[in-house]
């Protein structure tokens, strides 16, 4: 595909044409490399959706919440992306949790644009193409982006650096609340929700979250965002219009307090990704060779057979090509 080609698609994209957005979201989930041409073109058209992200264990009920905030901002008027990221499959490396299924009330509702990704191993609960198609849904015109990521943890914090609001989905069940907190969670929420309050009670949970909020105040030029806790029940539907409310203030806050240095780690963090991808497909297009040459050079001599020397050799040798 020429490049005047993918800016004819990335041209359509910025009209809104799902058609040409669907290739380009397949091109980044597919890590082609012609996509960086579309998403030049595009990145100076992104930056006006607001991107909430919701997280937590499976099970604790985020799709349902997600499902609840499509319908929310489409009652308001707002068009609405979704990026729902699920573990890989250890064999295919698809998405095994099939979160799109559950939103297929909005499937044929035009305003809606849903995609379901896989991490496929990566850390931080995100794919690695989960930032660009982000950019991508920004630039077609998306006035929301909901990202559902799946995991708590400190390993799992890399949406509290890509979306503007977090959300994280607790359910009272989850056991040992205090270590699950301790585990770097507290400081990923912006608005925490106790879900499924209608199975259990959440006064455990909710005691031991306001316990530990009151020193973990986040903050902004001397300006502080109290962290919510939100107590729902999808089964009951209760709480839902408070969860609205409470991201709608901190949309607020965030605009007023937060955006600038938002800005500033989001570029490092993608500038950051960009180039640790083309590095890790750099090092995956020429290890495999190197690693054969090593394993036919030391063929016979068993004590040669080291992975800590052969790995440091193929290491200098992938940074004499990058020095070339």
């Amino acid at each position: 595909m020429s490049e005047f080609d993918i800016a004819k698609i990335a041209a359509k994209a910025l009209k809104g044409d799902t058609v040409a957005v669907s290739k380009l979201i397949r091109m980044a989930e597919e890590e082609d490399p012609q996509v960086y041409a579309a998403l030049k073109h595009l990145y100076k058209h992104t930056g006006r959706a607001y991107i909430i992200g919701i997280t937590g264990l499976p099970g604790s009920g985020k799709s349902t919440i997600v499902n609840f905030l499509i319908k929310h901002f489409r009652d308001v008027g707002k068009s609405v992306g979704v990026i729902a990221v699920d573990p890989s499959s250890p064999l295919t490396s698809g998405a095994i949790l099939g979160d799109r299924v559950r939103m297929l009330e909005h499937s044929k509702d035009s305003g809606v644009f849903i995609k379901s990704l896989a991490t496929r191993g990566t850390y931080g609960g995100l794919s690695r193409s989960t930032l660009q198609i982000a950019n991508i849904m920004d630039a077609m015109g998306k006035d929301i982006i909901l990202i559902e990521t799946v995991g708590v943890g400190q390993t799992e914090a890399s949406i509290m650096n890509s979306a503007h609001t977090t959300v994280l989905v607790l359910v009272p069940e989850m056991g040992d609340y205090v270590q699950t907190i301790k585990a770097g969670v507290l400081e990923i929420g912006d608005i925490f929700v106790i879900n499924k309050t209608d199975k259990r009670d959440p006064a455990e949970l909710k005691s031991n979250i306001e316990s530990l909020i009151r020193h973990n105040s986040q903050s902004s030029s001397g300006k502080f965002w109290e962290q919510k806790i939100i107590l729902t029940s999808g089964l009951l539907k209760t709480g839902l219009d408070e969860l609205t409310a409470a991201i709608d203030e901190h949309q607020v806050f965030f605009n007023d307090h937060m955006k600038e240095q938002y800005l500033e780690k989001r570029l490092v963090q993608e500038i950051e990704d960009e180039v640790l991808n083309h590095f890790i497909a750099f090092c995956r297009k020429n290890l495999k060779e190197m690693i054969l040459q090593e394993d036919l050079m030391a063929a016979g001599a068993i004590e040669e057979k080291n992975p800590y020397r052969i790995s440091e050799r193929i290491i200098e040798k992938l940074l004499n090509l990058i020095k070339e």
